[in-house]
């Protein structure tokens, strides 16, 4: 009875940890500003929905968390080969080029029953997202793209899919971060020693010589 008990105990952990881990979503320093809307994250979505966005809004981002399916994912990128041209019309390779990838995501919510004030929330955030300059993190069940910013971003309502469904469209590409230089004791300009230039002659000199030069031509 007790190793029964046990394995119930454990089926029951393992279904929460399922229901409660997000396999999509957009991150933010590790924490999930759109994550998929699941049956346990419904049944006291409004309790999370206040801690959430009293959390958000301590931090820098002010980006309230939100809910929403992802509908569709796309990833591209490109290697573009580099050639030129030799004799003969022929042509050689030289070179391969990696640019930064493009993720695009297409997000629904109807507001999870919370109405035109929750359709208002997930679209807020939705552009708070889109406005920021801060990199974010896509996650997907095989793959997390990282440091990524929105390049892009349209949703669209219509009565044949749901008067309240509003889907969202949201583009992201690749930022590749670069390490800083990082310089300390730097001497100030005024600290540098004086260097020899030659002989200067002083404006009282190039004055006079002008002078004679003038009354010279003048006589």
């Amino acid at each position: 009875m007790a190793s029964i008990e046990l394995l119930l105990s454990d089926a029951i952990d393992l279904g929460l940890s399922v229901l409660n881990s997000s396999t999509w979503g957009v991150y933010l320093d590790g924490n999930a500003v759109i994550q998929p809307a699941s049956i346990y994250s419904q049944t006291i979505g409004s309790t999370l929905s206040t801690i959430q966005s009293l959390a958000s809004l301590v931090g820098s981002s002010n980006i309230v968390p939100t809910t929403a399916s992802t509908v569709e994912f796309e990833f591209a990128q490109d290697w573009p080969i580099s050639t030129y041209p030799q004799e003969a019309g022929a042509f050689q390779a030289y070179d391969k080029v990696t640019l930064p990838y493009d993720v695009k995501m297409r997000l629904a919510s109807n507001g999870n029953g919370g109405g035109a004030s929750a359709r208002q929330g997930f679209l807020s955030t939705c552009l708070a997202i889109s406005n920021s300059f801060s990199l974010f993190d896509i996650v997907t069940p095989e793959m997390t793209f990282t440091s990524c910013n929105v390049t892009h971003i349209d949703w669209r309502r219509s009565a044949d899919r749901g008067a309240t469904l509003i889907v969202v469209d949201m583009w992201f590409k690749k930022v590749p971060v670069s390490a800083s230089s990082d310089f300390s004791n730097t001497q100030q300009p005024g600290e540098a020693g004086q260097q020899s230039l030659g002989n200067v002659q002083s404006q009282s000199t190039d004055q006079s010589s002008q002078q004679s030069i003038i009354s010279g031509g003048v006589n």
